[in-house]
Parts: C-alpha cells; sequence; structure tokens
C-alpha cells in the first residue's frame, strides 16, 4: 500500500481532480490544499496519486473526460450530494481506455489550426463583416 494508503482512492478523486471540498461544496484545490485535508503533504499525496494511477500523466493518456466532469460537479443544482454525482465519474475514470498520445501529430495540428486562424505571417487579420448596413 502507498505511503498515504489510509487515503481512500474514491476520497482522493474527489478533492483532488473534481474539486469537491471537506464539507461538499466545489472548489478546485491544488495539491497542498488536498494534502492538508488528509494529513499529509505533497510528495506524499503525489506519491499516493501515482501509485492510484490518478497522476497527471495517468489523466493525460486516459480516455476520461476530466473537463467535462468538473463542470458536471461545479454545476451540481443546490441539495445534490456531489459526491453521489462523482461515484459514476469515478467508476468512468477507472474504465476509461488508456492512450498513447502522438505529441508530434497533435502538435503539427495546433500548427495547421494556427496557420488557419493568424496566417503564415503570424498576424491576425479578421475578415470583413457584413453587418447588413449599406453605404
Amino acid at each position: 500500500m502507498p505511503r498515504g494508503g489510509e487515503i481512500d482512492p474514491f476520497d482522493l478523486f474527489c478533492a483532488y481532480h473534481l474539486g469537491i471540498t471537506a464539507n461538499g461544496d466545489y472548489r478546485i484545490q491544488n495539491i497542498h490544499e488536498v494534502a492538508r485535508r488528509f494529513g499529509t503533504n505533497a510528495a506524499a499525496l503525489r506519491q499516493t496519486l501515482t501509485a492510484y494511477g490518478m497522476d497527471a500523466e495517468d489523466l493525460v493518456h486516459s480516455g476520461f473526460d476530466l473537463a467535462s466532469a468538473q463542470i458536471d460537479i461545479m454545476v451540481a443544482p443546490e441539495g445534490i450530494s456531489r459526491r453521489e454525482l462523482a461515484r459514476p465519474l469515478f467508476e468512468e475514470f477507472k474504465n476509461a481506455p488508456r492512450k498513447v498520445r502522438d505529441w508530434a501529430k497533435e502538435m503539427e495540428e495546433a500548427d495547421r489550426e494556427i496557420e488557419r486562424t493568424i496566417g503564415s505571417e503570424g498576424r491576425w487579420s479578421p475578415s470583413p463583416r457584413n453587418d447588413g448596413r449599406s453605404r
């Protein structure tokens, strides 16, 4: 069991990745805040995240849509338990396929998007607007 292994993986996922506070509210917390909450330090918490397969690298290579999950938690209506909303999200995260990212391909796609947006000269020039008024 990892150091900090007394931390329940679901509780850690809720706090660190979904921003669920100890009292059930929503607020993204940094690693130091979460570590204090669980009675440990940031280094030990990083080790625990890695041991549980929940560190940044694991998320980058996961098919799990963390941004959408965070939004689901953030906009939870009053009276709805964010922890209960998080249960299926945690299962989805655990079952999400791991993928290898092709960084070179992603950079090429980003370069093409930049080229399309600002051109090869690096200057953005918006197209003229037709606002319906005659001149």
